[in-house]
C-alpha cells in the first residue's frame, strides 16, 4: 500500500516532528532558566528588603512555589536538642511553628553531612540505606531537601516532599533549592544578628527607663510599682515581685506586684520557706527551670520556671526581685543577665529611697514628742485648705496651749518638762483619728488638722482630748491642763492664716478665762465682714467650678453651701450671694460655642425693657441681675447634650428644658428671691400657653419672665449660633412682632422694638 514516495514523506515528517519537539524541549528550558534567574533574583531582593525572618521565609516559599510543587514544605533549624520548624506548609496550609526532639530523620541526616538529598522514588528503601528510622506521621513518597548553612556550619533544612506522588521533583529543582538555601541563610543570619541588636536596644532602652524612674523617684513603693509594671511590660511573666526584707519578724513582704496573674501583693513569706525564703536566707540567686511534674514552691502554685534574685547593698539584703512563669524554660541566658543587672539597679535606688524616707521621716516628726513638726503641719494644712475649697467641704484647727508649764520647768526643771511635752504628744496622738494630724506647734503648744470635721465636732472632739489631758494621772499629777481655741473652715475664715488666727484666739480666750476650757472666737470685725465674705463665697464657687463634671446631683450642695457662707447682715448676703450665681452663670455660658457674654447682653436689653416700663429702680436692678444669671442651670447639663450638633432627641431636649427650674433652685441660695426665681424659671414660657416648664398663658406669666423671654430671643437672633447665622436688628424685630401674642407678650415687644428706636435715635442726636 505504501510506495517510497510515502516512505520519504513519512521519514521526512518525522523529521520535522523530531526538529520541533527539540526545539520545544529547548525553549521550555530556556524558559525555565530564564524563570529560575528571576525567581532566585526576587528571592535575593525579598530577602536583601527584609529582617524579618519569618516574612523572608515566606517570601522564599511563595517564589519556589512558581517553579515546583510546594504544597508541602517546610524550613527548619536544629537548636541544641530541638528541631524546630519556622515555617511549614501542609496541602498549601501554614500550620503553627513546633519543635520536636532531635532523631535520626532525612531532616537530620541533611544537616549531619551537610549535603543536599533528592529521593525520587522508592523512598523508604532510600530511608532504610541511609539508616534514619524516623518516620513523621505522614511519610513522604517524593522528597527533596538542601541543607541551610549558618556562618559555614549546616544548622538546618529547606525540604520539598509528596506524600502522594513519586518524581515529583527533579534535580534541577534541587539545584534552584541550593542556590535559594545559600541566599536564605544569609538573609537568615543578618535577621538574627538584626533582631539580636534590636534585642540589645531593647534591653538597654530598658535598663535606661529602670535607671530613670530610680533615680527620680523618692517613694519606694511608687518606684517599686513603677519598676514591676515596666518589666511586666518588656517580658510578659505571669509574676513579677518584689518583697521587701523585714528583720523584726523575719519575713519577706511582697510590697509590689505585676503581671497576668497579680495575686500576691502584701503576702509575707517566712526566710527559708520556699525558692523565695531561700534566696532571701542565703542571699544567692536561684533559677529553677523544667521541673517536670514537680512543684516549684514559688508564689504561684502552678509556676513551671522561677528566677529569684537577692536585692542587696553591701552585705545587706533588702529584699528579693522574683519572677516567675508558668512556661518551662521561660528565662533565656540574656533575660537572667538583665535582670541581673535590674536586681543591681534596684538595691541602689533602694538602699537611696530608704534613707531618703529615714532623713524626711526625722525632719517632720519632732524628736522630742514624735509627733510631727510645725513645718509638716502647714504643709498638710495647705493641702487640705486646697481640697476643701475645691469640694466645698469643711475641716477643723485646734490649737492647746499647755496650762501652768512654767511652773513644772521653774520648779522641777526641763528635763520633767520635756517629760511632760512627751506625754501630752503622745495622748493626743493616741485619742485622735487616724485621719488627724497632731503636731507640736511650737514651746508647750500643740495643733491638731482635723479634715472632714465641722465647727460642731471639733466642739465635741476637743472637748474629749481636754478630758484626756485632766484626767491623766502624770499630768494631774504635775496640775497640767489644756487651753483649747478651735477654728473651722468656712465658718470662720476663708483662707489657712485666717484660720490660725482664730483658733489662737479661741485658745487665748480658754487662757483667759482659767484655762482647760474649750473656746472659739470670730477674729473679724463688722468692718471686714463684706469682704471675707465675699473671699468665701468666691473661694467655694471657684473651687466648686473646679469639678470635673456638676450634674443636678451637686445643686443642692451649691444652694446649701451659698446660704451657709453668707449668715450676717442681709445686704451683705445678697451682694456676695450676687456675685457668686454671677461667676457660676458666666462659667456656665463657657461651656457653649458662642455663648460667652449672653447673659450681658440679656440683662442690657432686659433693663431697657424694665425701665420702659416704669418700673422701680431696685426692680429694674433686679430684673437686670435676673437676665445676667437666667442660664445658670445649663452649668447642670451635660456639655454633650449643650454642644451636640445634630438635633436632638425628646430626652435630650427634655433634659436641657430643666435648666430653667434648675436656675430658679439657685436662686434660691438668695434671701427673699421668689421674684427672681419665678424670672429665671418661667423664662421659656410662651403667651399662647405653648411654653415649659408650666406652660402658664398670657398674664399667669410674671412680667420678669415676659421681659426676660423678649431680651433672650432678641440676644438670640442677633447673635452668631452654630446652627444659624445672626439677623440684623430690624429682622430680630420683625421675627418678634410676627410671634407677638403667641410665644411673646405683644405689649413688650411694641415697647421694646419703640424704646431701641428711641435709644438709636438718641445716639444719633448724641
Amino acid at each position: 500500500m505504501f510506495g517510497s514516495s510515502n516512505l520519504r514523506l513519512l521519514i521526512g515528517l518525522a523529521l520535522q516532528i523530531a526538529l520541533t519537539l527539540e526545539n520545544y524541549v529547548v525553549m521550555h528550558d530556556a524558559q525555565r532558566r530564564t524563570k529560575e534567574y528571576e525567581l532566585l533574583t526576587e528571592i535575593g531582593q525579598a530577602i536583601s528588603s527584609h529582617l524579618d525572618q519569618d516574612e523572608v521565609l515566606r517570601t522564599v516559599h511563595v517564589e519556589l512555589g512558581q517553579i515546583f510543587d510546594t504544597s508541602s514544605f517546610y524550613i527548619a533549624f536544629q537548636e541544641d536538642d530541638e528541631i524546630r520548624f519556622e515555617l511549614e506548609i501542609e496541602g498549601g496550609q501554614i500550620l503553627a511553628k513546633r519543635s520536636r526532639p532531635v532523631s535520626n530523620g532525612l531532616t537530620e541526616h541533611v544537616i549531619r553531612t551537610g549535603q543536599p538529598l533528592l529521593i525520587q522514588s522508592d523512598l523508604e528503601q532510600v530511608r532504610s540505606k541511609l539508616g534514619a528510622d524516623f518516620i513523621p506521621p505522614h511519610p513522604a513518597k517524593s522528597f527533596c531537601a538542601v541543607p541551610i548553612m549558618l556562618g559555614g556550619i549546616p544548622a538546618g533544612v529547606m525540604g520539598a516532599l509528596s506524600t502522594e506522588k513519586e518524581y515529583v521533583f527533579e534535580a534541577r529543582d534541587l539545584e534552584v533549592m541550593k542556590t535559594a538555601a545559600g541566599q536564605l541563610g544569609v538573609a537568615v543570619e543578618n535577621a538574627r544578628l538584626f533582631s539580636q541588636e534590636q534585642r540589645r536596644a531593647k534591653h538597654l532602652s530598658f535598663l535606661n527607663s529602670i535607671s530613670k524612674t530610680a533615680i527620680s523617684s523618692q517613694d519606694a513603693e511608687q518606684m517599686m510599682g513603677d519598676i514591676v509594671r515596666e518589666i511586666q511590660k518588656n517580658f510578659h511573666y505571669d509574676h513579677i515581685g518584689i518583697g521587701i526584707m523585714d528583720y523584726a519578724t523575719k519575713d519577706i513582704e511582697i510590697k509590689a506586684e505585676a503581671g497576668t496573674t497579680s495575686l500576691a501583693l502584701g503576702k509575707r513569706i517566712p526566710v527559708g520557706t520556699g525558692i523565695l525564703g531561700r534566696v532571701a536566707r542565703t542571699g544567692v540567686s536561684a533559677l529553677v527551670q523544667n521541673p517536670g511534674q514537680g512543684h516549684l514552691s514559688g508564689v504561684l502554685p502552678e509556676s513551671r520556671a522561677v528566677l529569684c534574685l537577692p536585692i542587696s547593698y553591701g552585705e545587706t539584703l533588702l529584699g528579693v526581685l522574683n519572677v516567675e512563669s508558668r512556661d518551662e524554660s521561660a528565662f533565656a541566658p540574656q533575660d537572667v543577665l538583665i535582670l541581673n543587672t535590674l536586681a543591681d539597679l534596684l538595691a541602689t535606688a533602694l538602699h537611696n529611697s530608704f534613707v531618703f524616707q529615714k532623713l524626711q521621716q526625722q525632719s517632720i516628726t519632732d524628736g522630742l514628742t514624735g509627733i510631727k513638726t510645725r513645718r509638716f503641719f502647714w504643709e498638710a494644712l495647705s493641702s487640705e485648705w486646697k481640697r476643701a475649697s475645691r469640694s466645698g467641704r469643711p475641716f477643723s484647727v485646734v490649737l492647746i496651749d499647755l496650762d501652768k508649764f512654767k511652773e513644772v520647768n521653774d520648779s522641777l526643771g526641763h528635763l520633767e518638762g520635756d517629760l511632760v511635752l512627751a506625754r501630752v504628744g503622745r495622748l493626743l496622738e493616741q485619742k485622735c483619728r487616724q485621719s488627724n494630724v497632731v503636731a507640736r506647734y511650737g514651746g508647750d503648744e500643740f495643733i491638731i488638722l482635723m479634715p472632714e470635721t465641722s465647727m460642731d465636732q471639733a466642739q465635741v472632739l476637743a472637748e474629749r482630748l481636754r478630758l484626756w489631758l485632766a484626767t491623766d494621772p502624770m499630768l494631774e499629777e504635775h496640775q497640767i491642763t489644756g487651753s483649747f481655741g478651735v477654728a473651722s473652715f468656712p465658718v470662720h475664715a476663708f483662707t489657712a492664716e485666717d484660720i490660725i488666727r482664730v483658733a489662737d484666739a479661741g485658745m487665748y480666750i480658754s487662757k483667759h478665762a482659767g484655762g482647760n476650757q474649750v473656746r472659739s472666737a470670730e477674729l473679724l470685725g463688722d468692718g471686714e465682714a463684706s469682704g471675707v465674705q465675699g473671699q468665701l463665697v468666691s473661694g467655694y464657687v471657684e473651687g466648686f467650678l473646679q469639678r470635673e463634671n456638676t450634674g443636678p446631683e451637686d445643686l443642692e450642695e451649691l444652694v446649701a453651701t451659698l446660704r451657709k457662707l453668707c449668715r450676717g447682715r442681709e445686704e451683705i448676703d445678697r451682694l456676695a450671694l450676687k456675685e457668686g450665681i454671677e461667676t457660676v452663670t458666666r462659667a456656665a455660658e463657657m461651656r457653649e460655642p458662642h455663648a460667652d457674654g449672653h447673659g450681658e447682653r440679656c440683662a442690657q436689653y432686659a433693663g431697657i425693657i424694665a425701665r420702659g416700663l416704669k418700673l422701680s429702680e431696685q426692680e429694674v436692678e433686679d430684673v437686670i441681675f435676673a437676665a445676667r444669671v437666667h442660664d445658670v442651670g445649663k452649668l447642670f447639663i451635660s456639655e454633650r447634650i449643650l454642644n451636640k450638633s445634630g438635633q436632638l432627641t425628646e430626652d435630650e431636649y427634655a433634659v436641657i428644658k430643666t435648666h430653667a427650674e434648675l436656675g430658679a433652685e439657685v436662686l434660691r441660695a438668695l434671701p427673699d428671691s421668689k421674684p427672681l426665681e419665678q424670672a429665671v424659671e418661667f423664662h421659656h414660657e410662651a403667651f399662647d400657653g405653648s411654653g415649659y416648664p408650666a406652660g402658664l398663658q398670657g398674664e399667669n406669666i410674671p412680667l420678669w419672665a415676659r421681659i426676660l423671654a423678649v431680651s433672650d430671643a432678641y440676644v438670640n437672633m442677633t447673635s452668631e449660633r452654630s446652627f444659624a447665622p445672626a439677623k440684623s436688628h430690624d429682622q430680630a424685630i420683625v421675627e418678634l412682632e410676627k410671634l407677638s401674642g403667641t410665644r411673646f407678650d405683644g405689649l413688650i415687644v411694641r415697647l421694646f422694638a419703640r424704646q431701641l428706636k428711641l435709644e438709636k435715635a438718641s445716639s444719633f442726636g448724641g
